[in-house]
């Protein structure tokens, strides 16, 4: 789930700017846990709230990340 942000470390990601996104974990990421520095500065949930969310969320809905 892209969001409007773009880091300010990563300019340039996937050919792409470097957008801060929402997103679950697969393949090698399964054994960096949820918390840790693993992803660019993205967001990572576990993938049954990335589902929950794809479902119910529409394009351009606010999101609001404190910690």
């Amino acid at each position: 789930m892209p969001l409007t942000v773009l880091s300010n470390v990563l300019y340039n990601f996937g050919g792409g700017p470097g957008r801060i996104a929402i997103h679950g974990r697969d393949g090698a990421s399964l054994n960096d846990p949820l918390g840790s520095a693993a992803s660019h500065g993205c967001i990572r949930i576990d993938n049954d709230e990335i589902d929950w969310m794809a479902a119910r969320i529409q394009p351009g809905t606010p999101v609001d990340i404190t910690g």
